[in-house]
This record gives structure tokens, C-alpha cells and sequence, in this order.
């Protein structure tokens, strides 16, 4: 037999090139399709004509699916019925063995039966009994002749059937198919649905602990930050306390040195012998006096140094957070 031209595949392309290329208004028939192919037979064409025309729908309501994956169908399709057309193409082919076989059989009977008559007339005009007893036997294999002739008809009519009933089979197969398709496409949308939901709600929940840990870390930056300001503000009401205790603790002394050196003056007024002894008192007075102010001095440079590291450190440390609230942010 000639190559299969009639596929589903080919019958799907031939369907959507006349579509496609005859104008709006006009048609087209199996007839088309099948000088579009290059042959095949009606049994299997009609079918997948049908087929296609039900698929139109799909496109009109996704446009978007490509010609490719109607190819892929009718691949699909074409491997599932592939047994049903073979069934079909082996009774065609059984059939046409069969005819073959009957003519060539009955083309040797006829040159048989030829080759006979022409020795029984050639008999018959010598005798005439054995003529009419050769076309007794003639007519009796003629019978014989039509009796296999219409043993023939039966096996031809009952294999017209069982490819009625395979053609039946292979449409409802197809039906099945197109449901078993359309069913699966229903679910592999609900699927991308779910899956679509689920990762937009995995997505709002990552966001929202994202930003409750920022807040955390805000607030704790927040809490550091008025720690420092506190401890600061510690440091710096203590350093003032200090200066001022050391202010009043100098002019306690520095008062007491006062009426002590007034005191030395009346005294040395009034003993003007002990002049001598006096001087050295308040020569001592002085220096213990010139000793005071030098650690007094000592002493408010030390805790200005210490007051001035204290706040460089301070500052740093709220830079330090403010740099970091500023990148959490």
C-alpha cells in the first residue's frame, strides 16, 4: 500500500491553511482537504475534520494558544487511535487480498473452464451424450462458482461492519480524548491559581516580618541612642558638680587666706618685732596659696580633658546609631 498521507497532524494544517487563506464567507470540504494532504480516505479524514472544528472553540476562547499545540493534539490524537486506523487499513488490505485472490482464482477457472469447453466442443462433435454430460458438470461448477461468490459477498459485507464498528470506536475514543484534554487544562489552570495565591501570600507575610524586624531594630537603636544621651547628660551634671564643689572648696580657701593675711597685717602692725617671723608665715601663706591655684588649675584641665573625651565618645556612639537607623531605614 502507498504511505499514509492522511495523519492528523497533516489534516489539522490542511484545516487551518484553507481557513486561513480562502476569503470570509466561503468554504470549504473534506474534498479540499483532501487534495490538500495529497490523498487519504474519507473514513479517516472526516473524523479529524470534525475533531478540528470542535477545537475551534478552544482558540476562540484562548487565541493565544499556537498552531503548534494543536499540532501536539493531533499527535496525541493520531497515537491513540494509531491501533483503530491500522485495524482499518489491515481490513482494507485483507479485502483487497481477497478480491486479488477471488479474480485470480476465477481467471483460472474461466482459462480452465476455456481451455475445457474448447476440448468438449471439439468432443461434442463426436458425441453428443458426452457433450450434454460435460455441460452438466459445467453447470454444476458454476454453481459452485456462485456459491463461493457469494461466500465472498458475506465476508465482504461482515468486514464492511466491523469497519463501521471501528470507525464508531475510533470517534468515541477521539471524544474521550478531547474531554480527558479539556479537563486537564482546567486543572493545570486552577493549579497555577493555587500556587499564584499561595506565593502572593508567602510574599505579604515575608514583608510584613521584614518590617517588624526593622521596627525592632529601630527601637532598640532608639533605646541605645537615649541611654547614651542619658549617661551623657550624667556625665556632664556630675563634671559641672565637681567644678562647682572645687569653685566653692577654693574660695573657702582662698577667704580663710584673706583674713588670715589681714590678721598677719594687724599683727604685724601691732609687733613689729616679729616682723621677721610674720613674713615667713605669709611668704609661706603665699606659696601654699600659688600651690592651691596651680592644682586648681591642674584640676579643671584634667576634667575638661576627660569632660571633652567623654563627649567626643558620646557623639560618636550617637553617630555610630544614627548611621545605622539611617541603613535599617
Amino acid at each position: 500500500m502507498s504511505q499514509k498521507k492522511a495523519t492528523p497532524k497533516a489534516v489539522f494544517e490542511a484545516c487551518q491553511q484553507l481557513t486561513a487563506s480562502l476569503e470570509e464567507g466561503k468554504s470549504w470540504n473534506r474534498d479540499d482537504v483532501r487534495l490538500l494532504v495529497g490523498g487519504g480516505s474519507f473514513a479517516v479524514i472526516d473524523p479529524l475534520i470534525k475533531t478540528w472544528r470542535k477545537l475551534q472553540p478552544v482558540r476562540d476562547v484562548a487565541p493565544t494558544i499556537p498552531s503548534e499545540l494543536l499540532i501536539q493534539v493531533a499527535t496525541l490524537l493520531e497515537q491513540q487511535v494509531t491501533g483503530y486506523i491500522a485495524e482499518v487499513q489491515q481490513a482494507d488490505e485483507q479485502r483487497e487480498l481477497l478480491f486479488n485472490q477471488a479474480a485470480e482464482e476465477l481467471a483460472k477457472n474461466l482459462h480452465s473452464m476455456e481451455a475445457r469447453l474448447t476440448t468438449e466442443l471439439e468432443e461434442a462433435k463426436q458425441s453428443n451424450h458426452s457433450l450434454e454430460s460435460e455441460c452438466s458438470r459445467l453447470e454444476s461448477e458454476l454453481a459452485q462458482s456462485q456459491k463461493e461468490q457469494h461466500s465472498l459477498d458475506l465476508r465482504l459485507e461482515l468486514m464492511e461492519k466491523e469497519l463501521a464498528q471501528a470507525n464508531l470506536r475510533l470517534a468515541a475514543e477521539k471524544e474521550r480524548s478531547d474531554k480527558i484534554i479539556l479537563q486537564s487544562q482546567e486543572d493545570a489552570e486552577a493549579l497555577r491559581l493555587r500556587l499564584t495565591e499561595q506565593n502572593t501570600l508567602a510574599l505579604a507575610n515575608a514583608k510584613l516580618d521584614h518590617q517588624q524586624q526593622v521596627l525592632d531594630q529601630k527601637k532598640q537603636l532608639q533605646d541605645a541612642a537615649e541611654l547614651a544621651e542619658n549617661r551623657l547628660m550624667r556625665l556632664l551634671d556630675q563634671a559641672r558638680s565637681e567644678i562647682k564643689e572645687a569653685q566653692v572648696t577654693f574660695e573657702h580657701k582662698l577667704s580663710g587666706m584673706n583674713l588670715q593675711q589681714l590678721e598677719d597685717k594687724q599683727t604685724i602692725n601691732k609687733q613689729k618685732l616679729e616682723v621677721n617671723v610674720i613674713g615667713s608665715e605669709l611668704k609661706q601663706s603665699n606659696d601654699e596659696c600659688l600651690l592651691l591655684r596651680e592644682q586648681l588649675l591642674q584640676q579643671k584641665t584634667e576634667n575638661s580633658q576627660v569632660e571633652r573625651a567623654d563627649l567626643q565618645a558620646i557623639k560618636a556612639s550617637i553617630l555610630s546609631l544614627q548611621g545605622q537607623l539611617n541603613d535599617k531605614s
